[in-house]
């Protein structure tokens, strides 16, 4: 078994770092692991915040990269500047947008943007980077953020959960091709987290409920499950107990019980 990573002092790329989950991780790089960072996200100047904020707090060296990962030539970009200025040793995969609502409600150009950077854009990053790890042999990761989602089927997010199944599968069949290989994929699959997007959303419905974990340890267990080389983390106890009972459940009962208190949570919204 390879030795546990180490990223102080070395390069991670995190997407979607400008808030939730994907700040976090990269406060929790910064802070616990030492680790220099290139943050990518949409928003230029909350990167800038906070690229600032932990190279003073931390002593760390932060580069900030304005992309939107829905646009190929974006993620072209991203990745090709990367590599082209740093030496990079880990890569967390984070950026994702959802659709919670009926799913003939969703645009087809709604869609095709969630399809181009849930899946479009990431598979492109992990193609390149392991073949990027490869030519400098880096021992690297690669961490793919999925979801719970991916493993369980939930109405009122179709979409999303297709393409986080999709994200979950490939992810675990490549980190079998990879073995013996210097790089490493990690499938990190949380369940509904505490963040901005959730209380900005139709998803507040379950905010202050067990449904929702933390993000400072939900990012920690991803982080943890990456240096340690995992290929699959689910976060939290309830997350995992849930995951465990499935087994025993016939799937089409988890299904409508899962329909049925996403409906509530519509109704609540007012959809």
């Amino acid at each position: 078994m390879k030795d546990r990573l180490s990223f102080r002092g070395r390069w991670v790329l995190v997407t979607g770092a400008s808030s939730g989950l994907g700040e976090e991780m990269a406060v929790q790089l910064a802070a616990e692991y030492g680790a220099n960072l290139i943050l990518v996200a949409r928003r230029a100047e909350r990167l800038s915040e906070l690229a600032a904020k932990l190279e003073k707090a931390h002593g760390v060296h932060c580069k900030v990269i304005a992309a939107d990962l829905s646009r190929l030539e974006d993620v072209r970009r991203v990745f090709h500047k990367a590599t082209s200025e740093h030496e990079i040793h880990a890569v967390v995969l984070n950026a994702g947008i959802t659709h919670f609502g009926k799913h003939q409600d969703l645009s087809w150009e709604r869609f095709e943007t969630l399809l181009q950077t849930n899946l479009i854009g990431v598979v492109w990053l992990v193609n390149n980077f392991v073949h990027y790890f490869a030519g400098k042999d880096i021992d690297g990761a690669i961490m793919l953020v999925s979801s719970m989602a991916g493993v369980m089927p939930v109405p009122y997010q179709a979409a999303y959960a297709g393409s986080k199944a999709f994200l979950t599968n490939f992810g675990q069949s490549l980190s079998e091709e990879l073995r013996g290989e210097p790089v490493s994929i990690t499938v990190f699959s949380p369940g509904g987290i505490a963040t901005p997007m959730a209380h900005e959303s139709d998803l507040r419905y379950f905010e202050n409920t067990p449904f929702l974990q933390d993000v400072t340890s939900c990012a920690a267990e991803g982080l943890s499950a990456m240096a340690a080389r995992r290929r699959f983390h689910v976060p939290g106890r309830l997350n995992r107990l849930q995951m465990f009972l499935s087994r025993f459940v016939p799937r089409g009962f988890s299904v409508a019980l899962t329909a049925a208190t996403y409906r509530k949570a519509l109704k609540a919204a007012g959809q």
